[in-house]
């Protein structure tokens, strides 16, 4: 015999429950950390689970040899792995999510 249908008050519970349990997800993601490093290892972004940057640490030896454009790469390259491990994070807790670092 089949199940009768939900009923308004079950439906609403149901939709506040998941607005709990994404509420409680994004809080803890908005607490993580994530960290992005540039192929190097010159260059490394720490970001939290929703994608916001924290922080850019850069290796001193990279200023010894002026390379603006590998160092432009690396920061590039870490920026993409962050957001990469922001995103995987984020898809593990709350399930598919896009993040955007900003």
């Amino acid at each position: 015999m089949p199940q009768p249908p939900p009923t308004r008050e079950e439906l609403v519970e149901a939709g506040r429950a998941f607005e709990r349990r994404l509420r409680q997800a994004q809080a803890g993601l908005g607490h993580a950390l994530v960290a992005g490093r540039s192929a190097d290892g010159t260059v490394v972004v720490l970001a939290s689970g929703l994608g916001q940057l924290k922080a850019v640490q850069v290796d001193p030896a990279v200023f010894d040899t002026r390379d603006v454009a590998a160092l432009q790469s690396a920061i590039a390259q870490s920026i993409r792995a962050a957001a990469a491990n922001a995103a995987a994070l984020a898809q593990e807790k709350l399930g598919m999510v896009e993040i955007n670092l900003y």
